[in-house]
């Protein structure tokens, strides 16, 4: 055997190496992806989950919530702050999620299922006169997720 021979055989081999390392490292990189993905996810539905927890945790605030929804101006002042903070935040965590999907999913699917599921949320959360003038003072703040609320809501309507 020549060097000609061993240095090719060398340079074969060693080009495998680095594709092999590179498929590898792709593998790994959408492993990684996904797994960002799933976190940011989990902390979206965490931020949905702690509002839940502190009206079932309070009945004083659930109160407040099961009131305003009906309207607005059954409310004291201090329960109308309560009642739109409550709204506020859920709202940015709808946003939150909204963005995440629209910046990591691409279309497909799983995009739509996860979009649904946002305009399902949206439903269930704001589906109520008093949430609904909440939603119209501030409306113009959230402009992302502005055409998925109010198709949601339209939706609701005509169900």
């Amino acid at each position: 055997m020549n060097w000609d021979a061993i240095s090719a055989i060398a340079e074969t081999v060693g080009t495998l190496a680095v594709l092999i390392t590179l498929v590898y490292l792709a593998v790994q990189l959408r492993i990684a992806n996904k797994q960002g993905q799933i976190e940011s996810l989990r902390h979206n539905w965490d931020g949905l989950n702690r509002i839940c927890e502190l009206l079932g945790e309070s009945p004083e605030k659930a109160s407040i919530v099961l009131r305003g929804r009906e309207s607005l101006e059954i409310l004291t002042d201090g329960e109308r702050m309560v009642f739109e903070f409550m709204h506020i935040r859920m709202l940015n965590t709808v946003e939150a999620w909204f963005l995440q999907l629209m910046e990591t999913s691409p279309p497909g699917e799983y995009r739509d299922q996860q979009l649904r599921n946002i305009a399902g949320v949206i439903v269930f959360l704001f589906n109520y006169d008093g949430s609904l003038e909440i939603w119209t003072s501030i409306r113009h703040t959230f402009e992302p997720i502005q055409d998925l609320f109010d198709d949601a809501i339209a939706s609701a309507e005509t169900t």
